[in-house]
């Protein structure tokens, strides 16, 4: 005889009702699908941006103006705005695709409060639609002043 709470059946057992699962399905997807993708672009970044360089002499050169934040491999400046970075993905420079990867990174936890609203809404579970939108306000609001 089991006496594990945990196993299916035990009269101790819990067992999340399905609108809480498939938020925490919702919810795991998300996190896992932006922390995959952003760790993609920032390694393809990085192995663009190291092996740019055609020489030892031109490597070491690299690391170096990159340690200093002056330049990439191709002699471009670090970008320093959105436009630098769109420009720098349009010639799939590694320093840009690190970026993107890092700004998807930061993005990925309000991705997750959107994706909950999404669920809540679906569930029609007003309260915590409200208390969610106003969380994704503010963190939205936090990204646009900075």
């Amino acid at each position: 005889m089991t006496t594990d709470a945990s196993a299916p059946g035990h009269p101790l057992a819990y067992e999340p009702p399905a609108a809480i699962r498939r938020l925490e399905a919702a919810v795991g997807l998300v996190l896992r699908a932006g922390v995959a993708v952003s760790s993609v672009l920032m390694l393809v970044g990085t192995i663009v941006t190291v092996t740019a360089s055609a020489t030892a002499h031109d490597a070491r050169r690299t690391v170096a103006a990159l340690r200093a934040g002056a330049a990439h491999p191709a002699g471009l400046p670090i970008p320093r705005n959105a436009g630098d970075v769109l420009h720098g993905l349009r010639h799939l420079q590694g320093p840009d695709l690190v970026i993107l990867g890092v700004i998807l990174l930061v993005l990925t936890p309000v991705a997750r409060v959107a994706a909950s609203m999404v669920v809540y809404a679906t569930e029609r579970e007003t309260t915590f639609v409200v208390i969610t939108a106003v969380v994704l306000a503010l963190l939205l609001m936090s990204f646009a002043l900075g």
